[in-house]
């Protein structure tokens, strides 16, 4: 019996309010979870978009297109700073490094480093080898040494007179040697206050009896006692003296033994033996040519053995 009066329609309406209730709730949450955009509807949009751009004119579509287009440059800039910046960081597999021509390049400067290295040593040999030729030959007691600048040199190869920056006020006088390290230059032949005038070993009609020694490097020989003469191009010595059995070499030392000379100035290098050769004359074998160790003419600076008073 209904007692509330409810028709049986208005029941059976009303006992299906529920699950009609609980269906509409369960596609209204369903809806609300899908996302907002989803690849087909993005897809639908394009193709939309490209339909309604197709429809438009060339000024109106190439406005709309610009927004994709700078969204894609201001994308690709930071791309290309980044790629750059990975392969600045790491070598590419496809260019491995090499380091062969920096290597050779060391290498190279490495050697002429060396090459300069042993030039120098070369050259510190030979001063050292005419400081000991000094102190072992030479007896200098009674003698200072006056150290004068070269001013000038007249330029007369047979006659060639070179003139210094000291004279008689320095106790310099007529005869006095002028010697360039270990080395004989000339003899004072003529002096002012201060100034000097200095005839080179070289002058023409020069002849000097010498004494020729090994270097010191190759050892101890007796001294080979020679008489030379200037040579006809002004700025060698020869004598031919020698048979081809005599121990001359080149290389061979040639100092002062003359007795015409300042006594302190004996011993000092007139030259260096520079060739052996056959010689001219009958019944001698040898030719030998001395020149000094450097070009006289050129000297800057000198030094005048002066006795002390």
């Amino acid at each position: 019996m209904n007692i509330r009066g409810d028709s049986p329609t208005h029941a059976a309406r009303k006992s299906d309010t529920p699950a009609d209730d609980k269906q509409c709730t369960s596609q209204g949450d369903t809806g609300m979870n899908r996302p907002p955009i989803t690849p087909k509807r993005l897809m639908i949009a394009i193709a939309i978009l490209l339909l309604i751009s197709s429809q438009l004119p060339t000024r109106a579509a190439t406005a709309l297109s610009y927004v994709p287009r700078s969204f894609v440059s201001l994308i690709s800039k930071p791309a290309a700073m980044l790629h750059r910046m990975s392969t600045t960081l790491r070598p590419s597999r496809a260019q491995p490094l090499d380091f062969t021509g920096d290597l050779a390049q060391q290498l190279a400067q490495a050697r002429v480093y060396i090459d300069n290295l042993e030039q120098e040593v070369i050259e510190l040999r030979s001063v050292s080898e005419s400081l000991a030729q000094i102190d072992a030959l030479l007896d200098l007691g009674g003698i200072r040494l006056v150290g004068a600048n070269v001013l000038g040199f007249n330029g007369d190869l047979e006659n060639p007179i070179i003139t210094i920056g000291v004279g008689s006020n320095a106790k310099l006088r007529e005869g006095l040697a002028v010697v360039w390290g270990a080395g004989l230059v000339g003899k004072v032949v003529s002096t002012s206050a201060n100034t000097a005038d200095v005839q080179l070993i070289t002058a023409a009609g020069t002849q000097l009896q010498v004494r020729i020694t090994k270097p010191s490097t190759t050892g101890a020989a007796a001294p080979l006692p020679a008489f030379i003469q200037v040579a006809s191009d002004g700025r060698s010595f020869f004598t031919e003296e020698f048979s081809v059995n005599d121990p001359v070499q080149v290389g061979d030392l040639v100092h002062l033994a003359d007795d015409s000379w300042q006594f302190r100035s004996r011993g000092f290098i007139v030259g260096i033996v520079a060739e052996v050769g056959d010689s001219d004359r009958p019944l001698l074998n040898s030719r030998i040519v001395i020149r000094p160790a450097q070009p006289l003419p050129s000297l800057t600076r000198v030094a005048v053995l002066v006795p002390v008073d």
